[in-house]
């Protein structure tokens, strides 16, 4: 199931039309979650999970619009898949008050125009409260100083960065990124095989960087309070060696290309997938060095 995030509702706006003249059979989920008391994070990962499970691994496309609604895409969406969703997580959705009307089976060939008005108005929404959150986080930054954070940073901690990665038998990997939704999908991606560390600012990002001498670093372009290009540059000088993997959901050339100059070893555009964040991890020389050797001490057991 490919999950989008990042301009999920000018995504859905698109995919609405084409279907509707491509494919009109197919059919539309509208879940309703912005009417649930609980948090996403707490039903989103079992909601996946089950859907996926019921498709049958049928293509389809999650919508994660930027209210907390989602929209589903597949052609074999039934209402009696709908109903057993709501029915398996019925527990972990909150009031039962909450959950009339949450979840509403289109097809989108007779429901074209109300879709659309649909995504349209999501899109409209979305539009509103970015401009709000933009000027609430312009008010609220307070620029930081990196010759000064690098100055309070333990230079002996610096020094001994790559010894303590070397040493270290467990892989260890860093996420910088400041959204809590992205953070959790890669939390769900990762925890169940790697230790992880996140942080949600560059300042931060440097500090943590020295303490916990990650494997492997993916690193956000837009931090609330100072450019991921600049965190990048900072970490290199730190450690040259470093493996740094870039995240952003602003894949230009510019972006990639000046990432990749830096240091970068690759750029992950959101939405991003399970499977790509393996892939480069998997490609880490730290990553590849500690497979060995456990490898080489099985052997040596056996």
């Amino acid at each position: 199931m490919l999950i989008v995030v990042k301009n999920a509702e000018e995504a859905l706006l698109r995919e609405i039309k084409i279907r509707a003249l491509t494919d009109p059979t197919n059919r539309c989920l509208y879940w309703r979650s912005s009417l649930l008391d609980q948090d996403r994070e707490q039903w989103l990962p079992s909601f996946l999970r089950m859907l996926e499970s019921l498709l049958l691994s049928e293509p389809s496309q999650a919508y994660l619009c930027h209210d907390g609604d989602i929209f589903v895409i597949a052609r074999t969406l039934t209402n009696k898949i709908s109903s057993t969703l709501l029915t398996h997580l019925s527990p972990k959705l909150g009031p039962a008050s909450s959950q009339e009307g949450l979840a509403t089976l289109f097809e989108i060939g007779i429901s074209a125009d109300r879709l659309i008005t649909l995504g349209r108005a999501k899109i409209e929404n979305r539009k509103i409260l970015e401009q709000k959150n933009t000027q609430k986080k312009k008010e609220e930054i307070v620029p930081v100083d990196l010759e000064k954070t690098l100055q309070e940073i333990n230079h002996q901690m610096i020094e001994t960065l790559a010894k303590r990665r070397t040493d270290r038998e467990a892989p260890e990997i860093m996420i910088v990124e400041d959204d809590a939704f992205s953070q959790k999908l890669v939390t769900n991606a990762l925890s169940n095989k790697y230790r992880l560390n996140i942080s949600g600012d560059g300042r931060g990002a440097i500090m943590a960087y020295v303490t916990r001498a990650p494997d492997v670093l993916f690193l956000d372009i837009g931090l609330p309070d100072m450019d991921g290009h600049a965190v990048l540059e900072h970490i290199f000088k730190m450690d040259p060696d470093a493996y740094v993997v870039m995240f952003s959901g602003n894949s230009n050339k510019d972006n990639i290309m000046r990432a990749l100059e830096l240091g970068a070893k690759g750029f992950v555009g959101k939405p991003f997938t399970k499977e790509k964040l393996f892939q480069y991890i998997e490609k880490s020389p730290f990553i590849q060095a500690k497979l060995n050797k456990e490898l080489n001490n099985e052997r040596t057991v056996h």
